[in-house]
């Protein structure tokens, strides 16, 4: 009964559900290119080995991101980092319709190189991005409470994540970017697809003045107190997006597609 009366006090304050609701909203929002790899595979002829390298090597500079925010950035306001990794997002989505165009070539780059480049800067700026949210996760978990409360907010933060790349798959109709239409050279509809993804992942900066700058910001929260509708409301978005999740898997799994 303590640890429940914990966790509702926690999450009825305005130090966390403020937070925690840009947390939400800036990931549901980071729409994927779900016929990237598709185009890669089918158009580019990219090997499978190709395909694994440029994930090894994603994966790599992820934990490179990690570790230049920690070591160079740990001083930055959140909302910068937030900013610097929008900024990036929109460079590198710009480099994949050029990618696509074939602009690349005219440069002397090779496909595989250019892509590399792509994605593993991507992986970068989201390592980048990890670390200051997790601290801040870390920050709001009560004392006595603190295992609960982190796993409430990793959760979160994990089941928005799982949502967006949901909604990503639901975009893939609104224009033809099946496998036969990029083979016959059709790839208007990807760029269409990469822009409207480029727009949505952008459009996360609208709620960057729910994310405090600095601790000392988060910590200032407290002084405004709690509410009772935000605490019903964070657990009903958890609660209706787990079960969302949890609801998609069984049907991928018993009725795919």
């Amino acid at each position: 009964r303590s640890q429940v009366h914990a966790i509702w006090k926690t999450v009825s304050s305005r130090s966390v559900f403020q937070p925690m609701a840009f947390v939400y909203l800036f990931n549901v929002v980071q729409f994927g290119n779900a016929a990237w790899s598709q185009y890669l595979y089918t158009v580019l002829e990219f090997s499978t080995a190709q395909l694994n390298s440029i994930l090894v090597i994603s994966e790599v500079l992820l934990f490179v991101g990690v570790v230049a925010y920690k070591q160079y950035m740990r001083g930055w306001s959140w909302r910068n980092v937030y900013w610097m990794v929008i900024i990036a997002n929109c460079f590198f989505s710009v480099l994949q319709i050029m990618l696509i165009r074939g602009a690349n070539r005219a440069m002397g780059i090779g496909d595989f190189w250019f892509a590399l480049g792509d994605e593993a800067m991507v992986e970068f700026a989201a390592g980048v991005q990890f670390l200051p949210c997790t601290i801040m996760m870390v920050h709001l978990c009560p004392k006595g409470s603190e295992g609960v409360s982190y796993a409430m907010f990793t959760t979160m933060n994990n089941v928005a994540l799982n949502l967006s790349s949901m909604l990503s798959t639901s975009l893939l109709g609104i224009w033809d970017v099946s496998k036969e239409t990029m083979m016959e050279g059709d790839l208007s509809g990807l760029v269409k697809l990469t822009i409207l993804t480029t727009c949505m992942q952008t459009s996360g900066c609208l709620f960057l003045p729910l994310l405090p700058k600095y601790k000392r910001d988060l910590e200032a929260l407290v002084d405004l107190g709690h509410s009772r509708r935000a605490g019903i409301i964070f657990l009903t978005i958890l609660g209706v997006s787990m079960l969302c999740m949890i609801t998609t898997s069984f049907l991928n799994i018993l009725a795919p597609g």
